[in-house]
């Protein structure tokens, strides 16, 4: 029988191959009937909340290792922005726009677990803080991009890209 952590693992690969996710292309992916799917889940809102909170926690995991346990702020928003601009995605990392119906209170899960690396409680001058913002919002399209599966620079561009994301934090004070 299966288990929660391995329906949702297929779950996620369904949303990796970008096919239409329900509860029948879950149980198809897990080698479950619909109803058995439903046992561990009862909905397609608790099916994709489950889904989102374990990509979260995947995100976290390479977050944490980057920036170690008790770091700083601006540590956090570092590890943040070197993962999204250098990390490899797929369209599963972009599970909290699955359902346009569930969208709102997916990107609130999404915002509530990862707003700790997000920056948004440094202090600075507005230039300071615009330059950490710019960090991120570089970082957010990379990631987004490469979930997309949109190409994001060219290979002989990277090093570049890297060198700006990296040169805003260090701007905004985020050593």
């Amino acid at each position: 029988m299966a288990t929660n952590p391995e329906i949702l693992d297929d779950a996620i690969e369904v949303l990796r191959r970008g096919e239409p996710f329900t509860i029948d292309s879950v149980a198809r992916e897990a080698g479950l009937t619909k109803p058995g799917v439903v046992h561990h889940f009862a909905t397609k809102e608790a099916l994709v909340l489950a889904v989102v909170d374990r990509i979260v926690e995947r995100w976290l995991t390479m977050l944490r290792s980057r920036a170690g346990e008790g770091s700083s702020p601006t540590e956090r928003l570092r590890a943040y922005v070197e993962y999204a601009v250098t990390g490899e995605f797929d369209q599963s990392d972009l599970a909290l726009l699955v359902d346009v119906r569930l969208r709102d209170m997916l990107a609130a899960q999404w915002t509530q677990r990862m707003d700790p690396w997000f920056g948004t409680e440094i202090t600075g001058t507005p230039r300071q803080r615009g330059a950490l913002r710019a960090a991120r919002l570089l970082a957010d399209g990379a990631w987004f991009n490469k979930g997309l599966g949109i190409p994001t620079v060219r290979e002989d561009e990277e090093d570049a890209v890297y060198s700006v994301a990296m040169r805003l934090l260090e701007e905004g004070g985020a050593k």
